[in-house]
């Protein structure tokens, strides 16, 4: 008699169901699929629920611990360890599925979470669990002399174990992440880096760990598919000289992103090395000190970025950022004339460099750069001058294409009786309607009550607004209070609000605000709303849209504005 049942769906057709399920974050029917057939199992699932457990949503990266309760820790705290204990188990084949084998990325970050976790006093029970039986041989301490306990796990052991264990095991990784409390990777990737064949991503805490010759020889002969490259900091002796003999024996244009966040000694050899992958790189992400900004003129065959964020580090009031324009202008000009043929820019962000709007001018004026986030934070001691930047201001209102536009300046002499320059920075934001998020740091000082009704009226996508302002007052709610996308909004000028006003507002909030966050963080102290209205606001805003709100004055209302003791 001929078989009635179907024959089984492709293998391939499982692992784009089980992908789109991962990117749903749908566990439960990821779950479903491994427990009901091994077939589903193998065909996708299995490294589905993983990569939504280790990666985006673990514990450690999307913060979920932080807001809970004593029990809801200790619960999550457990399901984390869980999953870790499981990865290990099956790297040593003591599992139902080798669910080691689909691992494609070893977060070493997120491991050293949990064991910190685990040596907490009030975490006894799971770190005893979490090493019992099969693990216990990773069960490593050091004595230490506290009054109060008198060993600690030793954390550095226990990651290189795992991780030695793992990276056996696991031979289609590709991707390994330094934890920041140890450089376990500077003494372990020797042993390792003959089995990564597949890695793609190199994230260092401390790129001290390139300096070793033999090192950088085994990740070019076994890791040539290697493209990314992040570290935190390098306090190699010659930090400079290893980065850039590692990146310039990599192939030529194979390197795709690079990125540090602290002090690293990057100089002219490695922007040199970073240009020999001019026509692969497309993520650039450099923390310079304020000399070591001097070497982006050497990156001119770097034109296919797409992302691309400028730091300067250590600047104070103190230590202020140099203006290129004004004293290197020759450096500058050769750094304006690289940026000006990246056409490819999609996101731009400079942080403490003063000399930000200089720069990005002709990116803004190229017509093929469509820019989607623009930001320029800034210190004390690095914000450019407002008023000085009129060319800037207006060219922003040419790149129609942003959703995010972050802006940090000094408005000093914008005045409210001069308003040319509010004007000009005005009318470049209004033409900017595809903005979602939009922040204006000490820049919108001076804006009225107009003004943000003007911005409401033409910005209707937006889900984030960050404003300044002076003698904010009711008035503005019934623009804002047309944004059906908005969900954070923070007015972080002078303001004379009421509680009518708000509630006005929070009365015309829907379905798109929900979760919407008011936060108003300089209240005059002469109009202050009263502690128990404040709270009628906040059970509103809570109800209406599960919401939250945040008020505070600008100054103790009940400390005098000026001493006793203060002369004329």
């Amino acid at each position: 008699m001929a078989s009635s049942l179907a024959p089984p769906l492709p293998a391939d057709l499982f692992h784009l169901l089980s992908t789109e399920l991962a990117h749903r974050l749908d566990f439960a029917t990821l779950f479903n699929c491994v427990a009901s057939s091994k077939y589903l199992g193998n065909a996708g699932s299995v490294s589905a629920l993983y990569r939504i457990s280790l990666g985006d949503q673990s514990p450690s990266r999307s913060n979920v611990m932080d807001n809970l309760s004593p029990a809801e820790s200790d619960i999550a705290l457990m399901r984390w360890s869980i999953l870790w204990r499981t990865v290990i188990l099956s790297a040593l084949g003591k599992t139902m599925y080798p669910y080691c084998r689909h691992l494609r990325s070893l977060d070493l970050r997120d491991f050293s979470a949990l064991l910190d976790r685990l040596d907490e006093t009030r975490s006894r029970k799971v770190a005893k669990q979490f090493f019992d039986s099969h693990l216990s041989s990773f069960h490593h301490v050091l004595q230490t002399t506290g009054k109060y306990r008198t060993t600690r796990l030793n954390s550095d052991r226990i990651l290189a174990e795992v991780g030695d264990i793992i990276t056996q095991q696991a031979p289609l990784l590709e991707g390994i992440a330094e934890p920041s409390t140890s450089d376990v990777l500077s003494s372990t990737l020797p042993a390792w880096a003959p089995r990564l064949t597949h890695l793609h991503e190199l994230e260092l805490w401390d790129g001290k760990a390139l300096e070793d010759e033999h090192l950088r020889k085994l990740l070019h002969t076994h890791c040539p598919k290697l493209n990314r490259l992040r570290m935190y900091r390098s306090l190699a002796s010659v930090p400079d000289m290893s980065i850039a003999a590692f990146i310039s024996g990599m192939p030529q244009d194979a390197l795709r992103s690079f990125e540090n966040m602290d002090t690293s000694g990057i100089g002219p050899q490695t922007c040199l090395a970073i240009n020999g992958h001019g026509r692969s790189l497309t993520s650039l992400k450099l923390a310079l000190e304020e000399d070591e900004i001097l070497g982006l003129g050497l990156l001119q065959s770097c034109t296919q970025l797409e992302t691309l964020h400028i730091s300067t580090l250590h600047i104070t009031a103190l230590r202020p950022s140099i203006d290129l324009k004004a004293t290197r202008n020759d450096v500058y000009l050769e750094i304006v004339d690289w940026l000006r043929q990246c056409a490819q820019l999609t996101e731009v962000f400079f942080n403490d460099v003063v000399s930000a709007p200089d720069l990005l001018l002709p990116i803004l004026l190229n017509g093929d750069v469509k820019l989607h986030t623009l930001g320029i934070k800034a210190k004390e001691g690095s914000m450019y001058l407002a008023k000085d930047q009129h060319d800037f201001h207006s060219a922003l209102s040419t790149q129609s294409s942003l959703k995010h536009l972050d802006i940090c300046a000094d408005p000093d002499i914008m005045t409210r009786d001069d308003n040319h320059d509010i004007e000009i920075v005005l009318n470049s934001l209004c033409h900017l309607t595809e903005l979602q998020t939009l922040q204006l740091f000490r820049l919108s000082h001076y804006f009225t009550d107009e003004h943000i009704k003007l911005l409401a009226q033409h910005l209707p996508r937006l889900d984030t607004l960050y404003i300044g302002g002076y003698g904010i007052t009711d008035d503005v709610w019934s623009s804002v209070g047309t944004l059906k996308h908005l969900k954070s909004i923070t007015f972080a000028g002078n303001t004379a609000f009421t509680s009518d006003g708000i509630l006005s507002f929070i009365e015309k909030l829907g379905e798109g605000n929900i979760g919407l966050v008011l936060s108003v963080e300089m209240a005059d102290p002469d109009t202050m709303i009263p502690e128990e209205v404040q709270e009628s606001l906040r059970d509103a805003l809570a109800t209406s849209v599960n919401g939250r709100f945040e008020y505070q004055p600008s100054r103790d209302p009940n400390v005098p504005e000026f001493d006793e003791s203060d002369s004329d």
